[in-house]
C-alpha cells in the first residue's frame, strides 16, 4: 500500500476501520445464531450502527483522498502546461516595442 503524502495515516484507519467491521461481522453472525430475544436484537442493531458508522468513515476518508489526488494531478497539468508551452505570452506594449523598432 502506498506510503508517501499521509497515505500511511489514511492506510492504517482503513485497515483499522476493516478490523472493526470484520469483528463486528462475526459478533453479528453470533448474535443471529442464538435466536431472537430481545438483548440479541438491541445487540445487532448496535453492531449495525458501529458497520454504518466504519463505512461512513471509509466513504468519507476516500473522498477527501480523491479531492486532494483530484488537485494534485490538476496542479501537475498546469504546471506541465506551463513548462512544455514554446511562446511567452507576449504583452501588448512588447509588441508595440518591437513593432516601432523595425521600422
Amino acid at each position: 500500500m502506498e506510503t508517501h503524502r499521509g497515505g500511511g495515516l489514511f492506510n492504517l484507519a482503513l485497515l483499522n476501520s476493516l478490523k472493526t467491521i470484520r469483528a463486528a461481522k462475526s459478533r453479528f453472525h453470533l448474535l443471529t445464531a442464538r435466536g431472537s430475544t430481545q438483548a440479541a436484537l438491541v445487540s445487532q442493531i448496535e453492531l449495525c450502527d458501529v458497520l454504518l458508522e466504519e463505512i461512513q468513515t471509509i466513504s468519507y476518508s476516500l473522498e477527501k483522498r480523491m479531492k486532494s489526488r483530484s488537485a494534485i494531478s490538476r496542479r501537475s497539468v498546469v504546471t506541465s502546461r506551463n513548462r512544455s508551452s514554446r511562446y511567452r505570452a507576449v504583452s501588448q506594449s512588447d509588441a508595440l516595442a518591437r513593432s516601432k523598432r523595425r521600422k
